[in-house]
C-alpha cells in the first residue's frame, strides 16, 4: 500500500469554502424551488432568464462568463429558450459575427415565477439570520465582488456587473 505524506489540514471556514459551500447550497435550494414551481423552464435555463434580467442585452459569451459555464452550455439554453418565445438573439451592431440575447416581453411572468422562487429559497437560507446581519452579510458580498471584479472590467469593460 503506498502511503502519503499528511498534508496541512485546510480549514473549511476559510471564506472561499464558506462561500463556494454556500453557493451551491443555495443553488440546490433554488432549483428545488423551481422544479416544484413547474414554471416551464429548467432551473439551469430560470438561471440564465435571471441573469439577463439583471444584465439586460448582452452577448452570449458574456452570458457564459456571467454564468461560470461554457458558452456551448449557454448556445443550448438560449435556443430553447428562443424557441419558448421568451429570448431573441440578433447580431451586434459593433460586430455582426456576434450574437446579442435578449429578454422578450413574454419572459416577463416567468420571472416573476423566478423571483419567487428564489424568494422562497431565501427565506430557507437565511432563517434565523437577524435583519442587521443579513445586511451586513450583504454589503461584505458587494465589497468582495467589486475588489475582484474590478481587474476583470478593466480588461473588458462590457463585463461590469451591478
Amino acid at each position: 500500500m503506498v502511503t502519503f505524506p499528511m498534508s496541512p489540514k485546510i480549514d473549511p471556514d476559510t471564506p472561499g469554502f464558506l462561500i463556494s459551500t454556500t453557493a451551491r447550497l443555495m443553488r440546490l435550494a433554488f432549483e428545488r424551488e423551481i422544479e416544484r414551481a413547474q414554471i416551464g423552464v429548467t432551473a439551469a435555463e430560470a438561471r440564465v432568464l435571471a441573469h439577463m434580467s439583471v444584465c439586460g442585452g448582452m452577448r452570449q459569451h458574456h452570458l457564459a462568463d456571467r454564468l461560470g459555464c461554457a458558452p456551448m452550455s449557454v448556445t443550448a439554453f438560449l435556443d430553447r429558450l428562443e424557441r419558448a418565445g421568451l429570448i431573441e438573439r440578433s447580431a451586434d451592431p459593433k460586430d455582426r459575427r456576434a450574437k446579442i440575447a435578449r429578454l422578450t416581453p413574454a419572459a416577463g411572468p416567468i420571472l416573476e415565477q423566478i423571483q419567487t422562487a428564489g424568494e422562497r429559497s431565501r427565506k430557507v437560507a437565511f432563517a434565523g439570520v437577524q435583519k442587521d446581519d443579513f445586511e451586513a452579510f450583504k454589503s461584505v458580498c458587494r465589497q468582495v465582488r467589486s475588489n475582484l471584479d474590478e481587474p476583470r472590467s478593466a480588461r473588458d469593460p462590457e463585463m461590469v456587473t451591478e
